[in-house]
Parts: structure tokens; sequence; C-alpha cells
């Protein structure tokens, strides 16, 4: 497809008895960005709309939670649409159905955790031969336990040695303190300066804590063997209720992703209003299958962009929709990462697909390392490698595998095998027989310089190629837009087209023993004038005044730098693309020296365990070092001397609501 696809404006009012259902319609469909914004007499209730699908599934995941249960991955009918209020009357008896064990269980833990508080405390007590009894009721005594810091500990005793007496217990840095009631006050002060954090005995403690510990610990294995006949019935419970818990996750889920869409939506009393924008080959579908769905309970308005005062007066962009096949599509990242059509130009995602992998191929020309390429893309492809889970959504997998492909065939030309290039030599040498004749090496060589500047001249042929593909899109996409200044008057436009075009024209013809003439210098000297008297020329064909704007002397001064701008821009445009044929020798240069030196290191005994080490280490370094490289300059030759002709505006991408199933499927 040469154009994005055409875009239909749709509006509905629907009533909100039917929202969740048409909601769910265009979120599976994946066909509408809706337009979240009030409209007219409509004003958005979201403050007060009811967000009780979020709070139900809430409830019901901590339910999943406490029994143990997944969320589905497939296996409901998600095109259906319950109520809310019977996923509502479902949600609440899930609660009631697990409400005793959940209680049981609280209690249960909450039971166990205060044992095993008290085993502790009784534990760091074990050195106490004194029942806990005996503390109570002491006129004469004061008592103090706690902790400090353990490396206070001795200090605390030192201070207190005369005034009190100082117990280690159980745990770092605890103890107990005696002293006489009238020290109090000494062993308080001397508590705070090091930070005294105090503890109290176990709350209703009365004997001795090696005698009550035993009795506790019971009571915890107790509670343990509780907490295990609490699980069955648990497992019992999951069991009976794992398929309406997935169920009403799921729903829930999706109700509760539609709620905070149209928190955003503009309604008034009972109707609803949905906007947004629809690739118009599936609005006869959508208004079918909406129009099925209500029954008829709904009022439905289009129109063509063209129809829009706020997209003809360019206040609103209308969103590009550009649906490709496999490879191509591979392909998208690399141009919306730059920059998003304008609706209604060309998509240039087909190009750079062929230009990418034309340029990579002719870069990095190898039998063996293209496969590498080609098994990389299909490992991301089969979705086994979780780690390259993203590269696969975005289908780079497929990129790798037509690149690595390209890079095989152009292997072939060149007659390399990993780096290897006498391995192919017999093949060669009986294919290029029977085709042309005579026995041939390789099909493609670099190998002297009169090839080396045929092949200099061929990259500079396909740079030519892509140029003029860029400037070709951007006349006409100026002229769609019926931009006529652009599309005729500026370097990037005819004036420079025919500029550039010509002058090529005229090299070809020396280099082939052909003459200048006197009509060449008239011929090229006509599309420099345009851009030298741009401004004059749009001045006197609109009527603006003054034709001269900021005066002849700055008219002069911006026309001769237009001019020497446009002659030095397609020059550096056209020899910018002698890095293709730059990097291809480096990657000839760089196969010859793995192989020289797997040679040089070859004797034996151990020289064929090191001549392989240095073949797969270089083969290694070639396809992550160079292959990076290589595709970076060709994203490099794509965003600056292609996309720059044409890319001057951004669009927006088309972004539909799309409710996604479970698994993350749509």
């Amino acid at each position: 497809m040469l154009f994005p696809e055409r875009m239909k404006k749709i509006e509905l009012l629907v009533l909100k008895s039917d929202v969740n259902g048409v909601m769910r319609y265009l979120g599976f469909a994946g066909c509408m960005q809706l337009i979240v914004q009030a409209e007219g007499s409509f004003v958005t209730d979201a403050i007060s709309r009811d967000t009780a699908a979020a709070e139900l599934r809430l409830k019901v995941e901590s339910i999943a939670r406490f029994l143990g249960i997944e969320e589905a991955a497939e296996g409901f009918a998600l095109d259906a649409a319950p109520a809310h209020e019977d996923l509502r009357a479902r949600a609440m008896a899930v609660a009631d159905a697990v409400k005793d064990l959940v209680d049981e269980e609280s209690g249960l833990v909450q039971r166990r955790l205060s044992l095993k508080q008290t085993a502790d405390e009784l534990a760091s007590f074990g050195r106490m031969k004194v029942p806990f009894s005996d503390f109570e009721g002491l006129s004469w005594l004061v008592v103090r336990t706690g902790t400090v810091a353990p490396e206070r500990l001795e200090l605390l005793a030192q201070r207190l040695r005369k005034r009190a007496l100082v117990l280690p217990l159980g745990r770092p840095g605890q103890f107990l303190a005696v002293a006489p009631r009238k020290g109090r006050w000494a062993l308080d002060s001397e508590l705070r300066r090091l930070d005294f954090q105090e503890s109290r005995f176990p709350e209703g403690a009365r004997g001795t804590p090696a005698g009550m510990l035993p009795a506790v610990e019971a009571d915890i294995a107790a509670v343990d063997r509780l907490l295990e006949t609490l699980d069955d019935r648990k497992t019992g419970t999951r069991d009976a209720l794992r398929a309406e818990i997935q169920f009403l996750l799921v729903h829930l889920g999706i109700d509760a992703s539609i709620d905070a869409v149209t928190q955003g939506l503009a309604s008034s009393g009972s109707v609803q209003k949905i906007t947004g924008w629809v690739p118009a080959r599936r609005f006869p579908d959508v208004s079918g299958g909406l129009d099925a769905l209500t029954h008829g309970r709904l009022a439905l308005r289009s129109w063509d962009p063209e129809e829009l005062p706020e997209v003809k007066s360019g206040a609103v962009r209308v969103p590009v929709f550009t649906p490709h096949g496999r490879v191509v599509r591979g392909f998208d990242r690399m141009v919306l990462s730059y920059s998003v059509p304008l609706y209604g130009t060309i998509d240039p995602a087909p190009f750079v697909a062929v230009m990418f992998v034309l340029l990579f191929a002719i870069m990095f020309g190898d039998v063996g390392q293209g496969s590498i390429g080609v098994l990389l893309g299909l490992i991301i492809n089969s979705g086994r490698v979780r780690a390259f889970a993203d590269y696969r959504r975005k289908n780079f997998g497929t990129v790798f595998i037509v690149a690595g492909a390209a890079s095989m065939v152009a292997g072939l030309l060149y007659g390399s095998v990993f780096a290897n290039e006498s391995l192919l030599v017999p093949v060669t040498r009986f294919v290029t027989e029977r085709l042309v004749g005579r026995p041939l090496d390789r099909v493609i060589s670099l190998e002297g310089f009169q090839k080396i500047t045929l092949f200099f001249g061929v990259t500079i042929g396909i740079g030519v190629v892509i140029n003029s593909v860029g400037l070709v899109i951007n006349m006409a996409n100026t002229m769609r837009r019926r931009e006529w200044e652009k599309a005729l008057l500026s370097k990037t436009g005819a004036a420079g087209a025919f500029f550039f075009w010509y002058a090529l024209f005229i090299v070809v013809r020396l280099l082939l023993g052909g003459h200048l003439a006197g009509v060449d210098f008239l011929l090229l000297g006509l599309p420099l004038a345009a851009l030298f008297f741009r401004e004059p020329i749009v001045h006197l064909s609109t009527g603006h005044r003054p034709v001269l704007k900021e005066g002849l002397f700055s008219f002069v001064m911006e026309g001769i730098a237009e001019v020497l701008e446009s002659a030095i821009y397609f020059v550096s445009n056209s020899i910018s693309f002698l890095r293709v044929a730059a990097f291809a020798l480096a990657h000839t240069v760089l196969s010859t020296i793995i192989v020289l030196l797997a040679r040089m290191v070859g004797s034996p005994p151990a020289g064929a365990v090191f001549s392989i080490l240095i073949f797969v280490l270089g083969n290694s370094i070639i396809i992550v070092l160079e292959g990076l490289i290589v595709a970076i300059q060709v994203v490099r030759l794509q965003y600056y001397e292609f996309f720059s002709k044409f890319f001057t505006e951004s669009g927006e991408e088309f972004t539909p609501f799309i409710l996604r199933a479970p698994g993350g499927s749509t």
C-alpha cells in the first residue's frame, strides 16, 4: 500500500446500559482511536462515575491470592458482556463463600504470632530461675528489663556496679537490672544516657521462663495443626471456586479498563458519547456490528477528514494507520522512531525495507555470517527465549531473517563463507561457466583498482536512486497538500530535483566520452535561478507586497546561500553513499585478516586448536561489532539522506483502544 489507510471520524451516542458491550466490541476489534474530551453540550461526569469494577477486582484478586488461584490464560468467551450487577452479585457470593475461612485463618495467624512472640520473650529470659510472679509487689526493689546496644552493656554494668545488679539475658544487649528503690533515679538516669529500650515481662506470666516455655511451644504446635487442617479445607474451596474466580478476574479486569477509559468521555444523563477515528475500510463492519449489538439503540454519525473544519485548518491531525505485511512491519519502528508521516502522504516503510536490506547486504555479504542472522531471527520469532519477547513483539525477528538472507545472497556473489573466500570457488566456477561461458572464482570481485573504482561508482548510483526516490516522495506529498512553493521552488522540490538529475546526466555523458554544450549551462541555470528568485516569484504570484520583504541586499545574499547550499546538499548526499563501498571493503579486509591469522597459527601440534579459536573469535567479532556498525550506518543513511527530503512535519500515529485478553493477546 503506497498511502496510509483512509480514516473516518465517527461519533456514537449510546445508552449507558449498552456502553459496556459497545466498548468491549471496540476494544476487542482494536479498530478505533478514541478522542478523549468533552464537546458541545455534553459534560463529563468522571468524578461521580462508578468505579465498582476496579474495587471488586481488587477484592477478587485478594481472594485469589488467599486461595492460591492464578489468572486464567484462556478459555473464556470474551465477546459476551456480563452485566455489572451480575458480576457484583457473583463476586459477593464468592466473598461470602470464603469469609469464614479468611476469618478463621486470620485468627489463627494472629494467635500464632502472639504465641511466637511470647515464646521468644520467654527464651530471652531463659537464664532467670525466679518466677515472674516474684517480681510483683516488690516494695523495696526496682526492676528494669530491656535492651541497649550490645557494645554498651558492659559500660552500663560498670557505671551501675555499686548501685544496681545488671544481669545479661538471652538476646544481644538484653539485660535485667535490679536496684534498691531509693536508687531508681540514678538507675533510670544511666539507662536514658545509653538509649535504653524498655520491655515488659510476658503478660500473665507467673512461673519461671524455663517452666512456661514448653506449654507455649505446645500451643504453637496446636495452632500449626489447625492451620494444616485449614489448608485442606482451602484446597477444596479452591477447586470448587477456581473457574468462577478466574471468570470474575477476567471480566472485572475488562470492565475496570473500560471504566478507566470512559472516565474521559463525554456523557449526559443516560447517554454516553463515544468519538474517535476508524479506518474507512472497517467502517461498514463496525457500524453494522454496533447496530446489531445494541439492536439499533444508538445514533451514529461519520465524517471524512476533508469535511472537518478543524482538520482543514490544521488544528487537528488525522491519525495515520499503515498496515503492512510481516516483512515490512518489522521496519515500522525504524520509520516511526524518526517521524510519523502526515495523513494522506506516501508511506515510506516499504521503501525503507527494500533500502535497508539492500544496503546491509552490500556491506555485510557473507553466507555463513548471514546465516547466523537468519538463525537469530528464527529464534526471536519462535518465542521460546523470554529475553527476546520485546523483539518478537516488534517483529524484529523478521528483520534479522530478511537481512540475514540478503547477506547470504550477497555472500554467494562475493564468494565468502565465514570469512573464507575459497570454499565456494568450485561452485561459483561451475555456475558461471554455464551461465557466461567462462569460469569465475567469484561473481563480484573487489580485487584491483578498476574493480574497486567500479564498485564505488555502483554504490554512488544506488545513492542517486535513493535520493531520487526521496525527492519524488517529497514532491508528491507537497503537491497532494497543495504546498506549491515547496513542491516547485525548493531544493527538495521540482527545481532542486531537475538540477540534480540534469547534473547527473551531464556527469554520465562526460564519463561516456561526451562533451559539454551551451544548452547544458542554460538547463542547469534555470532551476538554480528558480531557487535564487524563489521569494519574488512567490510574492508576485500571491500578490504579497513588498516583493522583496527584507530588501535587495538581503534577497541577494539569501539567494546565493540557497543556490550554494542546494549544490553542496546534492553533492554531499550522493558522496555519502561511498561509505557503503568503504564498509564492504572493510568487511573483506577483516575477513582476509582472520583467514591469514588462522593459517599463521595452524602449524601442528597445537596449531589446529589455535586456528579454530581465531576463526571462531574473528567471525564472532565481525558478526557482533561490524554487524552493529553496518546496521547503524544503514539507518544513518536513511535518516539523513532519505528521510530528510520529505519528513518536514510529523503526523500522529494511530493508537486504537485495545482490550487485551488473558495471556496478553487481543
